[in-house]
Formats: C-alpha cells, structure tokens, sequence
C-alpha cells in the first residue's frame, strides 16, 4: 500500500472511505504473504480510533463555524499528540508480540499527519472508522480477499 495515497480535504481521492480503507485494513492486519498479523487487535486499532472520535466531537459539537475553528486550533496539539501514543504501543509487548505494528504505525501517523483543518479532522475519522469496519471483517475471516 501506498501511504501517501492517503490524503484529506480537497486533495482525497474519491475512493479514500472505500478502496483505499479497505487497502489499508489489508496492509494492517495481514503480512506481505497475506497471513494474519498477531498485532493490530481490533480492541487495540478501537482504542486509537475512539480517542480521535473524542477529538473529533470536542471540535464539532460548537454550533457554528467560528467556534468549531476555535475549537480545532487549541486542540490540534492534543490531535498531534496521537502518534507518540502508537508510537508507545507500538514499543509495548504484550503475549511477546507488539500491540501495533509497524503498518498501523504508518496508517496511522499519515491520517494524523493530514488533520490541517477541521475538514481533515472528519475525514481522518471517516477514513478510520471505514478502515475499523474492515479490520473487523478481515480479522473475523482471516481472509485478505473480499
């Protein structure tokens, strides 16, 4: 998977909630032989995911456009911050395997990487809750083709 691919606001591609989240749920749950990873539990990916989506509603539940901008510019430190805390679980082990991989790592930080606006900060979230639902149905059928 390309990374870079990944990209929000103006420039997102049409298949960025389809393809590319379903390409990039591929690239974290499976190895380059299409085995399941050990990492990447969905209870690990949902703990990220739900903090963005606490961000995420911090900034949108203000009413109007002027507050939700204000809102966003105090909290995108905050927002940033999310890569230190993979970057951490990424370090920790736990059954003598990492609780994400270096590929969720990436995924990740690039979402993270393209929160610019308050635009960015919903599709982050859409791109990742789409990404969610495809890491559950790979690791239920532990199967990369759908």
């Amino acid at each position: 998977m390309n990374i870079q691919d990944i990209k929000f606001g103006n420039n997102k591609p049409n298949n960025i909630f389809s393809e590319l989240s379903k390409n990039a749920a591929k690239y974290i749950k499976f190895d380059d032989n299409g085995k399941p990873t050990n990492s990447n539990k969905n209870t690990q990916i949902r703990k990220f995911y739900d903090e963005l989506i606490m961000w995420h509603n911090k900034v949108f539940t203000n009413q109007n456009a002027e507050q939700r901008q204000i809102s966003f510019d105090s909290n995108i430190p905050f927002i940033k911050m999310l890569k230190a805390k993979v970057a951490y679980a990424q370090a920790r082990k736990s059954a003598g395997t990492t609780l994400v991989n270096e590929n969720f790592r990436k995924v990740f930080n690039q979402c993270i990487d393209e929160i610019q606006s308050v635009e960015t900060l919903r599709d982050a979230k859409l791109f990742m809750e789409a990404t969610i639902a495809y890491c559950k149905y790979f690791e239920e059928t532990k199967n990369p083709n759908l």
